[in-house]
């Protein structure tokens, strides 16, 4: 089936405080997607991240960016929890294109703590209802939500800091306790952690069924790797490559590629997968299926991680002195498989991609990723990314978010490429976004993905990330709603190409009279 959608990552979106929401700003946006013909919205992963914005490397596998959460809609009739008079102190940012993670921080934080108060007040049946659904919440996700909220606050509270191999010896190997003497001290804060996400999952609900209704599909991601100062490592250290005191000897990268030429130095502990094995992939199966309940669409990021992982020693300053180690492999597809068989999942193989990899995708049973800026040149390490080379088991992009815009890319070649990328797809380079993404939409693979700066023309100040680079990444905001006009262009462009939700009803064979 033939289908088209868009990147686009919540942050990215307008709202109050520097960050966009999962209110008012994301249903704006399915509307759009609705008109346009657009039936996928592609997300980066929505787990917390710290004030860098870096989805990547989070605290928590499980757990939600309560910093997504839409201030304005808990004055409305579902919470009624807050007032008007408590959003008259929103901070309005000198640069609405940039997201301010800090500031979104502080300011939700500071109007969920009153709108729990204001819940534990309420007598209203609002009230009542929302105090029994966070009661069921609160038991239903208890198997990570309590090492969660406990996790978080310590991070916030502890003055040894939030990296958890410098906490005191009893709480940095959980001894029983300690937790206890913890969970009592700050037993508030553990609340109002457990809080937040409840009315991130809430409001989350709220917007996947506004999707549905409108025939959109979410698409979420699932990085790989998960952070060393993370709530996972710290509760399920047994599952990791890490010594007598918790530390990785060797940590994860990728080896030097056209992406870097020093290859990319994550830093992200190694799994244990033999004791994975052993657990029946217990940890990941949840992982993936508490990712399930939220996206109907689960990209697996460094799908080749899998197959085969690049191993650095943790003394290394770059990723270039390391070697591959195997993976899982299927072995661990078949487990997802026989647990989780409704989902649909999309392999990121972009990078080193060497025929185990291509065998162990196929054999899964995944489609592949294909990028139109990788196509040029057409060489050999990446014909597969030229578009008269694609096939239908693969979702295709102009650009990823670690690429840049269209346009940032464009100007970037030299004029003997650019003459190349004008011969190649017989246009004339004007409107360079909108006719990469034509030729996009033209593809023979199953699933288009294009991007809001590209439908925006936008050039490299847009891009989302750059890979290898730490600073100043993910911050690229849009500063209004996408126009009208662009929807009804893309949903020309889309009809073209069979790919409207409305062009994939199959017509019953006339009846012979």
């Amino acid at each position: 089936m033939r289908r088209s959608g868009i990147l686009l990552h919540p942050t990215s979106l307008p709202g109050l405080a520097g960050i966009g929401s999962i209110g008012a700003p994301a249903r704006d946006f399915i509307d759009f997607l609705a008109r346009a013909g657009q039936t996928v919205w592609q997300m980066l992963p929505l787990v917390p991240t710290d004030d860098g914005g870096c989805p990547y490397n989070s605290t928590s596998a499980m757990a939600s960016n309560t910093r997504l959460i839409d201030i304005p809609d808990l004055c409305g009739p579902d919470y009624e929890l807050l007032s008007q008079n408590d959003l008259a102190d929103a901070p309005n940012p000198e640069r609405w294109d940039r997201a301010d993670f800090a500031m979104a921080r502080q300011w939700k934080d500071a109007k969920l703590a009153i709108a729990l108060e204001n819940l534990k007040k309420g007598t209203s049946p609002v009230h009542e209802k929302l105090r029994a659904e966070l009661d069921a919440f609160c038991k239903e996700a208890a198997s990570w939500l309590d090492d969660f909220a406990l996790f978080d606050t310590l991070q916030h509270e502890l003055s040894e800091g939030p990296e958890w191999k410098n906490w005191p010896k009893g709480l940095r190997n959980r001894a029983a306790t300690s937790l206890g003497k913890a969970k009592k001290q700050y037993a508030a804060e553990i609340e109002q952690r457990k809080f937040a996400q409840f009315i991130f999952i809430k409001q989350w609900d709220a917007l996947k069924k506004i999707a549905h209704d409108r025939n959109i599909k979410i698409m979420g991601d699932v990085p790989i790797f998960v952070s060393h100062n993370s709530v996972d490592v710290w509760c399920h250290r047994d599952l990791f490559e890490l010594d007598e005191d918790g530390l990785p000897g060797s940590v994860a990268g990728v080896p030097p590629d056209y992406f870097a030429k020093e290859g990319q130095l994550w830093g992200n502990p190694l799994y244990n997968w033999k004791k994975l094995a052993e657990t029946g992939y217990a940890w990941w199966l949840g992982r993936l299926s508490a990712l399930n309940r939220l996206v109907d669409i689960v990209r697996l990021d460094h799908f080749r991680g899998f197959e085969a992982f690049w191993s650095v020693l943790a003394t290394e300053k770059t990723a270039i002195n390391g070697h591959w180690v195997k993976g899982p492999g299927m072995d661990f597809f078949n487990a997802v498989a026989k647990a989780l068989p409704d989902l649909e999942i999309i392999a990121e193989d972009l990078g080193i991609v060497t025929p185990e990899v291509e065998i162990l995708r196929k054999t899964a049973g995944f489609p592949g990723m294909r990028v139109l800026q990788f196509g040029f040149p057409y060489d050999e390490a990446n014909d597969h990314h030229a578009l008269h080379m694609h096939t239908q088991d693969s979702v295709v992009y102009c650009g990823t978010h670690d690429n840049d815009t269209t346009v940032g890319w464009y100007l970037s070649l030299n004029e003997g490429l650019r003459d190349r990328v004008r011969t190649y797809l017989s246009i004339d380079g004007n409107e360079i976004a909108w006719q990469l993404m034509r030729a996009a939409e033209s593809s023979v693979a199953d699933l288009c993905i294009l991007t809001a700066q590209d439908l925006m023309s936008l050039g490299s100040d847009a891009r989302m990330n750059v890979p290898g680079i730490a600073k100043g990444n993910w911050m690229w905001r849009m500063t209004d709603r996408l126009p009208g006009w662009t929807a009804d262009r893309l949903r020309g462009m889309t009809e073209v190409y069979g790919r409207a939700p409305w062009q994939q009803i199959k017509k019953k064979p006339a009846e012979n009279k």
